[in-house]
């Protein structure tokens, strides 16, 4: 709480500085976007009986970025939500969606809920705050970023810092993390890069190297460092196979806890263009550590608001994810995903429709449904997803 009169200060200023740029209007930027998402989702409880529930939020994000010479570059970024909805008010006593909203794991807390009522909820956050220095041959760049080592599309052991949930679709930009990145480049397009992540618990602080380079036609990456309570090692690859993308990442953790055993999770991935507008993208992940909780199969719903972590992508030893898109028209896609997590006997089914409604305004609906096989058929949760979405 005592650090969020200096962003709203930061803010000021970088919206100061927009309102002076008529002189250097290259330098500033802002850019961004509203979207409006009503979510319908369904549920069955114990015995059998199902509910639904109705829920809306207005999503703005703002983009500032600033770079006052050739070296220098600053961003500012962050998104309001605005949630309303019935299913505001079935959360328990003492408890509130605002609550569950708010926690950031970062060095700075920069969330914050400045509505939390059971009527309306509005929530800020700011994901993005940087300065970057480069020049030919390094790149420093400290502040609450993004850093991306994942080669996979959908499941990366590789992404120390910032994992992604695939089903979590309306947060494009993903997750940041608050802390330091040095990156040094080589001959050709090898590379070497530093990481440090800051956190207020010494515990969840993070730290790694990564060496990159091309070996015929492929990009190859072999990292290692500290991750948390465990030190890892791992290893990735993307390139062509025949036409054909071929991607891989495998990571080992071994925990300073004697009490727990060593974790290694490998992820394969393979995706096909076809000539008239069809994708198909296969992918494979095994994680030594599965827990079999078919309960935490939950995670993966776009409206459950939780992030992941890189040593609980999925929650059970052994899934399969399938996809197939097609473009209809330039202005029409659509899409089928599912995820199998095989030992669990679970499915997680993302069907969605995108229509551009014009250059800057969009609209999709989105399916998600979970179905487990626990002596019988169940729909462990299900939702519909209508969004609008205008970007500026």
């Amino acid at each position: 709480m005592v650090v969020r009169p200096l962003f709203v200060a930061i803010w000021l200023f970088f919206v100061s500085l927009l309102a002076d740029a008529q002189s250097e209007p290259k330098n500033l930027t802002l850019r961004g976007y509203v979207k409006d998402l009503r979510i319908l989702s369904f549920s069955e409880d114990s015995s059998g009986n199902s509910r639904s529930l109705q829920q809306n939020f207005i999503h703005n994000r703002l983009n500032l970025r600033y770079a006052p010479s050739q070296h220098w570059e600053g961003a500012l970024e962050l998104r309001n939500r605005f949630f309303y909805g019935e299913f505001l008010k079935y959360y328990p006593p003492g408890a509130s969606y605002g609550s569950f909203l708010e926690p950031d794991p970062g060095m700075l807390d920069m969330n914050w809920s400045w509505i939390d009522n059971s009527n309306l909820v509005a929530h800020t956050a700011i994901d993005r705050m940087w300065v970057n220095w480069s020049n030919e041959k390094w790149d420093l760049r400290l502040g609450r970023q993004r850093v991306n080592w994942g080669q996979n599309l959908v499941w990366n052991p590789n992404d120390l810092f910032n994992v992604l949930n695939f089903a979590d679709f309306d947060y494009e930009e993903r997750p940041g993390m608050d802390g330091i990145r040095v990156q040094r480049y080589l001959s050709g397009s090898s590379a070497i890069e530093a990481v440090w992540q800051f956190n207020r618990e010494p515990t969840e602080r993070s730290a790694a190297l990564r060496y990159r380079f091309n070996f015929k036609s492929y990009d190859i990456q072999l990292l290692g460092g500290r991750y948390r309570q465990n030190w890892s090692l791992g290893t990735g690859w993307a390139g062509n196979l025949k036409g054909s993308g071929l991607k891989g990442e495998l990571t080992a953790f071994i925990p300073d806890n004697d009490s727990l055993k060593e974790q290694f999770l490998a992820s394969v991935s393979w995706d096909y263009s076809f000539r008239k507008g069809t994708y198909v993208h296969t992918s494979f992940l095994y994680n030594s550590r599965g827990l079999g909780d078919i309960a935490r199969l939950s995670q993966l719903s776009g409206s459950s608001g939780g992030q992941l972590d890189v040593q609980t992508l999925m929650p059970n030893s052994w899934s399969v994810f399938g996809q197939v898109s097609h473009s209809f028209h330039p202005l029409l896609s659509t899409s089928l995903a599912a995820i199998w997590a095989v030992d669990l006997g679970g499915i997680f089914i993302m069907p969605q429709i995108g229509y551009s409604l014009r250059q800057d305004l969009d609209l999709s609906l989105v399916g998600q449904g979970i179905i487990i096989d626990d002596n019988g058929v169940q729909n462990l949760g299900s939702a519909l997803f209508l969004r609008l979405k205008w970007s500026f």
